[in-house]
């Protein structure tokens, strides 16, 4: 059997996340890249004419792909990787196996300039992944996590549930969602290290949630180019204008059409053009009456979104910072993934914001996330478990652990 797929610890836009090899595997056998004028690290023009045949076990990971490589056809095998070591790490210059190897897809550029070779003496040629691909490899993995929870199927996630006594599920997620709290959070200090700035740190993702899921790139470019202080001097046309031909725009629905979301953002500028410094007001003015020692997330989200009056709460960050612009579940995915994880590595009362950040409602999820966890958890004397943020984030950490 073929051996089991390899991991990869990759720095994604809110922290280090574990992408499985094969996730690179499905890229490159759906062609879910930028495919025009692709060119091979020796310069050459590649055409990816069939992808050829995945292979489930020894050898090379497609057999018989057929490309044009300047203008000829060439049919032969292709290695997928992260890396161009792993051609060596793995074993596949003295493998015999991969004699038929005529292309080499990385993810990374190799690190070193001289081939990789095949155990005949065969140089493939190599493409470069990262910069054609659509959107961010973290959210290429997260789609493939979410496509997994939403499936009927068992899946490795499911599995790994249901090899643990019921009792142990939801501390089991309890942990996971810890994890993807800490990623969040250093990913935010990371930001405010690298722009120096708490206004910057905030304007840069805050137009990067809205640009989820597919326009996150183009709408960061904007806000590298428009500081705070001057966007609000320019127009939305002109702005979705700057990023033509970057914006990914078929099967947008309407509300998330990026034109829509800068528009939004816009008008949170012209009623609110230093946001941040309310945002910062609101994170410190969080209380802690329930915050004693170190901090929990298992606590009864029922009970703490009664006893914090989180939808008062979720209504006055919809009204005071954003002028009611910005709401529902994008507003929701905007808090949990920006502006708690922000106030935390600002240094703002960051036992609080993990509880906020595990309580909070859902955002952007899909709408089977909560039937499907909760087929897999026990029953809370009568009640079934309200999927809080933090569930699903602990579901989606699991999810990319097993895929």
């Amino acid at each position: 059997m073929k051996q089991p797929y390899l991991l990869a610890e990759i720095t994604g836009p809110y922290g280090p996340v574990c992408i499985h090899e094969r996730i690179l595997q499905k890229i490159w056998w759906r062609g879910d890249f930028h495919q025009g004028d692709l060119k091979t690290l020796s310069g050459k023009s590649l055409k990816r004419l069939k992808p050829g045949r995945w292979n489930s076990h020894e050898g090379p990971d497609f057999i018989g792909a057929l490309l044009e490589v300047d203008g000829e056809l060439m049919q032969g095998d292709v290695e997928v990787h992260f890396y161009g070591d792993d051609w060596t790490n793995h074993g596949h210059d003295t493998d015999p196996a991969f004699n038929n190897v005529v292309l080499h897809v990385l993810l990374f550029p190799p690190r070193r300039v001289q081939p990789q070779q095949t155990l005949s003496g065969r140089i493939p040629e190599t493409l470069i992944l990262l910069p054609r691909l659509k959107e961010d490899i973290e959210d290429y993995a997260n789609r493939e996590a979410l496509l997994a929870l939403e499936s009927r199927e068992k899946t490795g996630w499911q599995e790994t549930l249901l090899a643990c006594d019921e009792a142990q599920r939801l501390p089991l997620l309890h942990a996971k969602a810890a994890e993807r709290w800490r990623q969040k959070k250093n990913f935010a200090l990371k930001r405010l290290e690298s722009t120096h700035s708490w206004g910057e740190s905030c304007h840069q993702l805050a137009l990067e949630t809205l640009g989820l899921k597919r326009n996150r790139a183009p709408m960061f470019a904007l806000a590298q180019r428009h500081r705070l202080a001057e966007m609000r001097n320019t127009t939305s046309a002109s702005l979705f204008a700057e990023q033509s031909g970057q914006w990914h725009l078929a099967g947008l629905r309407p509300p998330n059409h990026p034109l829509k979301r800068i528009q939004q953002y816009m008008n949170v500028l012209a009623s609110h053009p230093n946001w941040p410094v309310r945002l910062l007001a609101w994170g410190e003015g969080l209380p802690s009456n329930f915050c004693t020692g170190a901090a929990s997330t298992t606590d009864d989200t029922a009970r703490f979104r009664k006893a914090q009056r989180l939808s008062a709460t979720v209504k006055h960050v919809q009204t005071d910072l954003f002028d009611n612009f910005i709401g529902g579940t994008r507003l929701n995915t905007l808090v949990v993934d920006a502006l708690l994880p922000l106030l935390a590595a600002h240094g703002v009362h960051s036992g609080i914001c993990e509880r906020y950040w595990y309580h909070w409602h859902l955002g952007d999820t899909p709408a089977t996330l909560a039937t499907a966890l909760r087929e897999q958890l026990p029953l809370n004397g009568t009640r079934p478990p309200i999927i809080a943020n933090g569930l699903f984030q602990g579901l989606l950490q699991l999810s990319h652990e097993n895929a």
